[in-house]
This record gives structure tokens, C-alpha cells and sequence, in this order.
């Protein structure tokens, strides 16, 4: 874990950097004594954890932290300073924790624990995110809460106010738009028609009606549309 020392006072710094060298799993690659330094070292650096002290000159410790988190929005922050007063600030903007000078040995290694704990929970989760695992589909659905397997999903329709997700055995009604919920679907799901967000997976036919299309699905009468102008690009999608 790359970790930066931000600190007005010298002799703070060098507690700090000896602290956090004492543990193997921790490197501090740098140190800035004002605000503006410690964005720039940020910039350059890139650190997983950054241990900030509140009161420096110039732009001061919450300052210069949210305009790291904007570019760095998974920053580790833990804030060090020697008053109670800005705890409630500090944890408003996601600080990891808040040390009260003097730093305890004991005290920051329970912050650093917390924020690699935090890097792991982050990074498992990025990894379920690109492998797929991570399963479960989440709708709201008048007053329950519905897990769902995206796969498990033929499609989702928009229907008057109401959107509808149909399985092959069921649906279940949501308020949330097609837009929201497509955000937080799988790319297999594709916007074939205006009311209709379809699992191109669990196609198995498209037949030509009228002004539009018609998808297939396997072992149920349930449809869904496809629109001519969408016709050509879930062809190539699903590899025809």
C-alpha cells in the first residue's frame, strides 16, 4: 500500500513516516508540508492512503482532500490534527478515520488497518464487477426488495408508469425507469425498442411484423419488440 504524509510540522512527517514504516505492508512514497503540495504529490504519486493533517497553510487539509478525491475518488484518507472539532466534517466527505495528536503507534496502525480493509473490499468488488460475478439484480418492487439473476431476465418492459421484468415464469413491477435500470445490468441487455430493454441472450427467433420486429424467447409465448432501426445492430450484437 502506497501511502502519502501530509503535514505542516517537520517533526510530525518523521513520526509518521517511522509509524508507518515500522509495517511491511505499507510504503510512504512522499511527503507535502502545505495543501497545494499534497495535491500535486497525489497527482504524481498516485498513493492508495493519504495521512492528512487539517490545519496546514494555504489551502488546509478538507480542502486540498476534496479536490484529490475528484480526480481519485477511491483515495484512502485519514485525517490527523490535534482537535475533536472537524471529526464530524472529516467523516463527511468518506475520511477513513481521524487521529487526535499525539499520534499513538497503536492508534495508527488500527487506521491504516482499516483503510487496506477497505482497498480489499473495493478491489474484490471491482474484480466481481469485470469477472461477472458479481450475480445478483436488485429492484424495488412496491414495498419488498427483489434479488434477481440478470440471466434469469428475458427482458424488461415499460409499460404506462410502470416498468415490468419479465422471468420465464414470472414479472415482477418496478417504478425505476429502463435508463436506471439498464445502468446497472450485464451488456448482453440491449435497448431494442423504446419500452423493451431485452436479454439478447435468451433470443432465440425474431420474426418480421408490420413496422417492427418481434423477439423470441425459449419455452414461453412471452415477447418482446425490436424496432427497424435497432434490427441491424442486435443482429451484429448477437453475432449474425
Amino acid at each position: 500500500m502506497k501511502v502519502l504524509i501530509a503535514d505542516a510540522e517537520l517533526p510530525s512527517r518523521i513520526l509518521l513516516r517511522h509509524y508507518t514504516q515500522l509495517l511491511s505492508e505499507y510504503k510512504v512514497v512522499g511527503e507535502a508540508s502545505t495543501g497545494e503540495e499534497l495535491f500535486q504529490k497525489v497527482m504524481e504519486e498516485r498513493p492508495d492512503i493519504v495521512l492528512v493533517d487539517i490545519n496546514m497553510p494555504g489551502i488546509n487539509g478538507f480542502e486540498a482532500v476534496k479536490a484529490c478525491l475528484k480526480v481519485f475518488p477511491s483515495l484512502m484518507v485519514i485525517f490527523t490534527t490535534e482537535s475533536v472539532e472537524f471529526a464530524i466534517e472529516a467523516f463527511n466527505i468518506w475520511a477513513v478515520d481521524y487521529i487526535v495528536k499525539p499520534i499513538e503507534r497503536v492508534r495508527l496502525f488500527i487506521a491504516l488497518e482499516k483503510a487496506k480493509k477497505m482497498i480489499q473490499l473495493h478491489d474484490s468488488i471491482e474484480v466481481k464487477k469485470i469477472n461477472g460475478s458479481s450475480n445478483k439484480f436488485t429492484i424495488k418492487s412496491n414495498n419488498s426488495f427483489l434479488y434477481l439473476s440478470p440471466e434469469d431476465i428475458l427482458f424488461i418492459e415499460k409499460e404506462a408508469r410502470k416498468t415490468i421484468v419479465h422471468l420465464s415464469n414470472n414479472k415482477f413491477e418496478t417504478i425505476e425507469s429502463l435508463k436506471v435500470i439498464g445502468e446497472r445490468l450485464p451488456e448482453y441487455f440491449y435497448m431494442t425498442h423504446r419500452s423493451y430493454l431485452v436479454n439478447l441472450n435468451k433470443i432465440v427467433k425474431i420474426e418480421s411484423s408490420s413496422e417492427t420486429y418481434v423477439a423470441n424467447f425459449f419455452g414461453v409465448d412471452k415477447v418482446a419488440y425490436i424496432s427497424r432501426l435497432k434490427i441491424n445492430e442486435v443482429h451484429r450484437l448477437m453475432g449474425t
